[in-house]
């Protein structure tokens, strides 16, 4: 553990190699605050790094036909930028509260690594990277592969997660719904976000994914096979074979939140419904 460090690093490399020592990084702080108030009470809790001053984890850009954003992009910011696909601005915007948004960060909401995180279900649909940082440089990963397990992801402990990319004009339709027992202020119990391309009311290409269906968030490649050619016409006639294959793919559980019965019946009724809504705009 960090015995003594700058709290307020000036540069992300120096941010780094305190992580690497113990600190824990620090910005919005949203999910933080409540995972560790045990260690805060006990007095057991490391030092931070405060990371808001850092330049490098700032903006939206568009390099290389895609759209770089920053870590410390908050939900807030997020929900109303054009420069942000729909589907992500729309899962942005159902986070919290006004207040909550204005804190949490994207990527808090990514390294928090909830099968629940409202962002992860529309990053992996639109197919998001990671841009991480060590002392030793930067590297890419698909989303899908930083994220390992619940509340876990393959972080070393020099890294940092720098940015999220995202391919542009790659889908043009796009459908997302959260379930939670209120209209804000609530963990999902079920969430899908899908990205399409369709073409002459067929669809070209599709990805989809479910949050809080399993311990991380869960993508349908089979499904995705099933759909991938199909008018828009044979979509709507398939919804029962559909959804019988969301509920043998999917991997809920049963806890304080819903039944895991439940979340097979919504998660497959929340296809249909994006089947409908793309059939019948």
């Amino acid at each position: 553990m960090v015995n003594s460090h700058n709290p307020y690093p000036a540069t992300l490399r120096e941010a780094c190699m305190a992580k690497q020592k113990g600190a824990v990084p620090y910005a919005g702080g949203t999910d933080f605050m409540i995972r560790h108030a045990k260690a805060l009470q006990t007095g057991q809790c490391p030092p931070f790094i405060f990371l808001n001053d850092l330049n490098e984890l700032q903006g939206i850009s568009n390099p290389d036909n895609t759209v770089r954003i920053g870590a410390l992009a908050t939900m807030a910011a997020l929900s109303v930028n054009k420069e942000i696909p729909g589907l992500l601005s729309q899962a942005c915007n159902c986070v919290g509260s006004p207040a909550l948004r204005s804190a949490a960060t994207l990527g808090g909401n990514i390294c928090t690594a909830s099968p629940a995180g409202d962002s992860l279900p529309p990053l992996y649909a639109l197919g998001a990277q990671v841009e991480i940082c060590s002392p030793a440089g930067r590297r890419l990963m698909p989303i899908r592969d930083f994220i390992s397990g619940p509340g876990t992801t393959t972080l070393q402990s020099d890294e940092l997660l720098s940015a999220v990319i995202l391919p542009v004009n790659e889908f043009n339709e796009f459908y997302h719904h959260k379930v939670s027992p209120r209209v804000a202020n609530a963990i999902t119990k079920v969430s899908l976000a899908v990205a399409a391309r369709i073409e002459n009311k067929r669809i070209k290409k599709i990805r989809m994914a479910f949050g809080s269906v399993g311990p991380t968030i869960i993508c349908c490649p089979q499904i995705e096979a099933a759909c991938t050619g199909s008018s828009l016409s044979e979509l709507l006639s398939a919804v029962p074979e559909l959804k019988i294959m969301v509920e043998k793919t999917i991997k809920p559980i049963d806890d304080h939140r819903s039944t895991a019965q439940y979340r097979r019946s919504i998660a497959a009724n929340l296809l249909a419904d994006c089947i409908e809504t793309f059939g019948n705009p």
